[in-house]
This record gives structure tokens, C-alpha cells and sequence, in this order.
């Protein structure tokens, strides 16, 4: 994947302890291990990408977890957990109004534990609060992951589900981490900030600025993650045709 920067809205669930907000890479804790943190989301109309036209009626959405996966190495979605992309609908008038947060519609996928070839079988089900479909299958054949070993080959498995009478695609599996991010220059910036706020007496900070793009060093180059990436009718999410807009935010859920 080419690296890309997008708007993000991360949230990440867990239970009993409330929501938690989410960076790109938040660390591990006792109850959130790699494969439940969730480090970057990516929504976008996917003629935007492709220039094509006949794109327009589609929405991509990609949930990237497993921050710092290694090159080489299989990594799994918790056979546990329950992986959301919830939206909002939002009318065109009311586009510049503050996000309700209601869960109008929600794609959520679930995982089992990897088989002999580190295959995971997927579940797909889709809320729009009027209708549920729960999608295993592509036409009677299991939909699943990608392991590593089909990746590098350039053997991806590309999920074509139909719900609700639309095709809907889904890929997961691991891929280059997308993100870009200087970490080195970000702690020097922030250091000069602190210093120079400090010693203007607590006000006019300082700010170096970060380096152009030919001089930067990314962090994240050479790290994978594993993405759940969905390309989903914008008729599909739609109650109605002026519902132009959607809020979008990711949860990874554990049961109690």
C-alpha cells in the first residue's frame, strides 16, 4: 500500500474500563494486546483514489490494527474480540452540525482461531438498524483472510459478499503500515516548544516545524499491519438519498 495521510477518527472500547481514545500505536496493556489495538482509520469514496467515475457510489473503509508487526511474521485477529466500523448518517444540510455519535449503521467482523494454513474465517455482520444480515459465505464458500504466505505470493483473498442485494468486498489480512510519521523530528519539536514556553514564562511557544518529505525518516517503514479493508455500496448506508455525509469511528469490542 502507498503511504497516505487521511482524517482519522479512532475509538477503542474496551469493557468494564469505558472508551479510550487511540493513537496511531497507544501500547499494550493487561486486556489490550496487539491484535485489539486499533492504530489508524481510513474512509474515503473510492473514486477519489481511482479518478474513476464510475466509482463515485462506493465508500472505503479500512481499520488498521497490530501496530509494529514485524516484515515476515503472521499476526491474527482475536478470535475473541468483535471489530466495528459504526457510522452516523448525516444529512447534507446538517453537515456542518456536531456529530450525534448515533450508531445508525455498523459493519462488524468477527474471526476464528487461524486454521493449518493461518486462514481465519470471517463473519460479517451488518446493522442498519431495520434489517440484520450476517454474511459467512461467498456463494456457499467461507470468506476469509489473508495469511502472509498468500500476501507475499500476491495471492489475496478478496471476499465478494452480496447484503442486502449489494455487493460488498472485503480484504484482511497484514499490509504495509500506510502511516508516515517522523517520530525523531516530533520529539524535537515538542522539546523545543517546552523549552521555549518555559522560558518565555509560560506563553509564545516555539515551534520548529517538521522536515519536508525527501529529508523526513518514517518511522513505520518496514512495519506491517493487519487491516480489515471494506468497499461498500454508499446506497447500502443510506436511509435516504439527502444522507450525503457519514461520521465514521472504529471499535474493537471484548466480551464481559
Amino acid at each position: 500500500m502507498k503511504k497516505m495521510l487521511m482524517l482519522l477518527i479512532v475509538l477503542s472500547l474496551m469493557p468494564k474500563i469505558g472508551a479510550l481514545a487511540s493513537d496511531h500505536d497507544d501500547g499494550e496493556m493487561d486486556r489490550k494486546g496487539r491484535s485489539l489495538n486499533i492504530t489508524d482509520v481510513y474512509v474515503f469514496r473510492e473514486d477519489n483514489q481511482t479518478g474513476r467515475t464510475q466509482d463515485a457510489g462506493n465508500l472505503i473503509l479500512i481499520m488498521n490494527t497490530n501496530p509494529r508487526s514485524l516484515p515476515s511474521q503472521q499476526y491474527f485477529f482475536s478470535s475473541q474480540a468483535r471489530y466495528s466500523f459504526n457510522l452516523s448518517r448525516v444529512l447534507g444540510a446538517d453537515v456542518a452540525k456536531r456529530p450525534t455519535g448515533s450508531n445508525d449503521v455498523s459493519l462488524t467482523f468477527t474471526f476464528s482461531e487461524p486454521d493449518a494454513q493461518s486462514r481465519q474465517a470471517m463473519t460479517l455482520l451488518f446493522n442498519d438498524g431495520s434489517k440484520v444480515s450476517v454474511d459467512k459465505t461467498n456463494n456457499g464458500v467461507p470468506i476469509f483472510t489473508t495469511p502472509i504466505a498468500a500476501s507475499k505470493a500476491g495471492n489475496l483473498t478478496v471476499n465478494e459478499l452480496t447484503v442486502n442485494g449489494n455487493p460488498v468486498t472485503v480484504f484482511a489480512g497484514l499490509r504495509e503500515d500506510s502511516f508516515f510519521f517522523d517520530v525523531e523530528q516530533f520529539f524535537k519539536v515538542r522539546a523545543k516548544a517546552v523549552e521555549t514556553y518555559v522560558a518565555n514564562g509560560g506563553k509564545n511557544p516555539q515551534f520548529i516545524g517538521f522536515l519536508p518529505g525527501s529529508q523526513a525518516k518514517d518511522f513505520t517503514h518496514n512495519y506491517n499491519v493487519n487491516p480489515i479493508v471494506v468497499r461498500v455500496p454508499i446506497a447500502l448506508l443510506q436511509k435516504n438519498t439527502n444522507e450525503t455525509v457519514f461520521d465514521v469511528w472504529t471499535t474493537i469490542a471484548l466480551p464481559k
